[in-house]
């Protein structure tokens, strides 16, 4: 989600600098604080609730039971505290170090993230509880704590979490011991106030987050959504000017910049004839939808296009037009004339200065560019619109959409079919040569920074997205790119935060699919459900489907959905289906062969991670070893996913397990080091 590295503001009396604070602690224009005040204003996350619950532990364990947070906090900030085990001796060592750790002074060296004060506070409490005469908390407690989720007034009440009432009513009873008092804790207090601290960490992280979330569209702004239009016609030739229609309407509305156009992927889903106009813009989140009809007549093609304002269920604009049916590249004029000098000023919005992007110059090129568009991105019809779009861009190579599709057709074909390394690398000469003929073009910008991502320049890719983000903040592929860098590089929390964001722009666009991923390494296996449902029915989806129900146990459901589309291009797929029906089967063993083999030969670190589960979950737990080491190797930093996902449950406890956590830290920490570096 958001940065975990900054921390909340404070203005310093001495330096009038705006700087970290510890949530719950504000410092006054004196140089004292102020107990129990959060500001308002947020420049990050997750720093000042480290500091924070760091406060509270050191509080609650040293025996301070009447001095006030702010006498704390002045005391942290201006001096080294004196160390809590001087004043409870039963104290655990580690439990110092923790409290060391979170309250340090030089950032550098505090915890970077809550994450890593969870596991160690986790770890800590898991020992605690085996000690004889341990205290062991209810199990509604430990549920909370496990689940890192609290319980909260009601939304918009603009309370904070419940714990953080309860901890101010423990501290605020707590007050009324003499302030001599030392109390000598017993491990069942100790632990309970560990127990505490995680709730106490959890409610802070919680409410950053929650006031941390940015507005990325303003209220005013106008969304539009392309449908796709019908032919009322006989001729099934003209057919794919349904689609292809759409996309050309919505690529020439894409350069206002005052609109947001929700992509074709989302739009393309309602092409029924009878299809609710007001409903379908409700489901997307738009303001307006376009849509209309065509129909050939001997060598005519008559066009009408229309505009509707979703809430008023009102046509805001209408018109018609006649072109020669075999001349596409003047029914393109015609159409972006008529979107930029009538369609634009009825959605109430101006028109940009010049005419952006480029133009398409030869007949044939164009009618193969429009023609692909229409092609389903499963692995045989894929080849199909490569072969289109190459002979496309052979004949006008100055068309920057052709070369921008035809690299993601390169990209499908060597992430899901049988291109391989070639195909990459084809895939970012093609999106290099649109971004050179048109540096405005979004579509293939995002795709080239996932290409990046793919072959481990992550640093690289960081610092395109937010670029990109920054630009186009109303843009749902600009939020998913920089998800995707952000998943590879093991900053999970902060890939589901724009995730979640592209979603509220985009809430049906397929290709937002890989964010499933995200949430399985969080174990968040509902909302991963969710992105794939995006493009269900795919060989793509259905396999990452198939894994669900093998992490449920539901091996039925996997086996019936594996074979409704068994893909023998695809290893994995059947190791996955081989396993389901007979794990000492030979046949396994030569496909988790096949399958290492496969995979060691993709630059893409992520199917590694993602086949190593197949291979545990069929016993081969060697083979998924080594594929995890390859993946982190390769700077796919699954920190995350190998704490949280349950499809490691059989490695974990294992030395090559620790291993490989280890470095899978190692690596994500690398990545937020570097990117952190100013670019250059």
């Amino acid at each position: 989600m958001i940065s975990e590295n900054a921390t909340l503001p404070f203005k310093s009396a001495a330096t009038g600098v705006v700087s970290g604070a510890i949530i719950g602690c504000v410092i006054t224009a004196e140089g004292g604080c102020v107990e129990g005040a959060i500001p308002g204003a947020f420049v990050g996350a997750f720093g000042g609730a480290i500091e924070g619950t760091g406060q509270a532990i050191y509080r609650d364990t040293a025996g301070y039971m009447q001095t006030s947070s702010g006498v704390i906090c002045h005391e942290i900030l201006a001096s080294d505290p004196v160390p809590a085990i001087r004043f409870n001796p039963d104290l655990p060592p580690k439990l110092e170090e923790i409290i060391d750790k979170a309250l340090e002074k030089d950032r550098n060296l505090r915890y970077q993230h809550a994450a890593d004060m969870r596991t160690d506070l986790k770890r800590l409490k898991r020992e605690t509880d085996s000690r004889p005469g341990a205290a062991g908390s209810s199990g509604a407690v430990s549920a909370m704590q496990e689940s890192g989720v609290l319980a909260t007034q009601s939304p918009g009440s603009g309370s904070s979490p419940a714990v953080t009432s309860s901890a101010s009513s423990s501290a605020a009873s707590a007050e009324k011991v003499p302030a001599a008092y030392v109390l000598k804790h017993s491990y069942g207090k100790i632990a309970a106030a560990i127990v505490m601290a995680l709730m106490l960490l959890a409610g802070a992280v919680w409410l950053v987050k929650q006031r941390s979330t940015p507005a990325v569209v303003n209220a005013g702004q106008r969304t539009v959504a392309v449908l796709p239009l019908q032919n009322l016609g006989a001729d099934k030739d003209v057919d794919f000017l349904r689609l292809a229609l759409a996309d050309e309407i919505a690529t020439s509305l894409s350069y206002v910049r005052s609109l947001s156009i929700r992509p074709f992927a989302t739009t393309s889903k309602y092409d029924s004839p009878t299809v609710d106009l007001q409903e379908a813009g409700k489901a997307m989140h738009v303001t307006d939808v376009v849509t209309g009809h065509y129909m050939k007549q001997g060598d005519q093609l008559q066009i009408t296009l229309e505009a509707v304002d979703v809430a008023d269920n009102r046509t805001l604009w209408r018109d018609t037009m006649t072109v020669a049916a075999p001349d596409m590249i003047a029914m393109r004029s015609q159409i972006t004339a008529k979107v930029r000098q009538g369609l634009v000023p009825a959605l109430g919005v101006g028109v940009d200065s010049g005419e952006a992007g480029t133009h398409p110059k030869n007949e044939e090129a164009y009618d193969l560019y429009l023609r692909s568009i229409a092609l389903p991105h499963d692995p045989l019809p894929n080849k199909d619109a490569i072969a289109m779009l190459e002979r496309s861009v052979g004949l006008d190579p100055s068309y920057a959409p052709a070369w921008g599709y035809l690299g993601v057709r390169y990209n499908y074909d060597g992430a899901y079919s049988n291109g391989g390394e070639a195909m990459r690398k084809r895939s970012n000469l093609a999106l290099e040569r649109a971004v050179s003929l048109d540096p405005n073009y979004i579509f293939a910008i995002a795709w080239l920074i996932t290409n990046r991502v793919e072959q481990s320049e992550l640093a690289k890719a960081y610092q395109d997205a937010k670029a990109l983000v920054a630009r186009h903040p109303e843009n749902a592929q600009a939020h998913f790119a920089l998800s995707y860098v952000l998943r590879y590089g093991g900053a999970i929390e902060e890939s589901a935060h724009e995730c979640e964001v592209a979603s509220s722009l985009d809430s049906g666009n397929f290709m937002l699919r890989s964010c499933g991923a995200t949430f399985d390494q969080l174990g968040n296996y509902t909302r991963a459900m969710d992105f794939l449902q995006l493009d269900a029915g795919s060989v793509w989806a259905s396999n990452n489907i198939m894994r669900h129900y093998i992490r449920d146990g539901k091996l039925a459901q996997a086996k019936e959905i594996g074979e409704k589309v068994k893909d023998t291009n695809q290893y994995a797929h059947l190791l996955m289906l081989a396993c389901i029906e007979n794990p000492s089967s030979p046949d396994v063993a030569r496909l988790a062969r096949d399958v290492v083999a496969a995979r060691l030969a993709d630059p893409d670190p992520e199917p590694r991670y993602v086949v190593a589960g197949d291979l545990l979950f069929c016993g081969q737990k060697d083979a998924a070893v080594q594929l995890l080491k390859s993946a982190i190797a390769g700077h796919f930093c699954a920190y995350t996913g190998l704490q949280n996902d349950s499809a490691w449950t059989k490695l974990r406890g294992t030395p090559e397990f620790a291993e490989l956590l280890s470095a899978a830290k190692q690596c994500r920490d690398d990545f937020l080091a570097q990117r952190s570096q100013p670019s250059h």
